[in-house]
């Protein structure tokens, strides 16, 4: 997956809801068809982006509060990020 995919995906998850961006082991590993190591790259290339864009990014299993609710990034979601405000 190119820096442009990246940028793309990106593009359009950051179009259909700007505050949070949830990224999925179904979207990057079946529907993308991404091996575990092409899953990785792109993660940390989210992140970087994100992070650039005042996005606080969590991973599988991390806790945090959104809209005074503290959730748990769930083992199907890879990655969620949340816009800073």
């Amino acid at each position: 997956m190119t820096m442009q995919d990246i940028t793309n995906y990106l593009d359009n998850k950051i179009a259909k809801n700007s505050n949070e961006i949830v990224v999925t082991f179904y979207e990057a590993r079946v529907k993308m068809n991404l091996s575990e190591e092409e899953t990785d790259n792109l993660l940390a290339n989210c992140k970087t982006r994100l992070e650039n864009f005042g996005y606080q990014v969590f991973f599988t299993g991390a806790r945090f509060v959104y809209d005074n609710c503290t959730r748990t990034v769930q083992d199907n979601e890879l990655m969620i990020a949340i816009k800073e405000k």
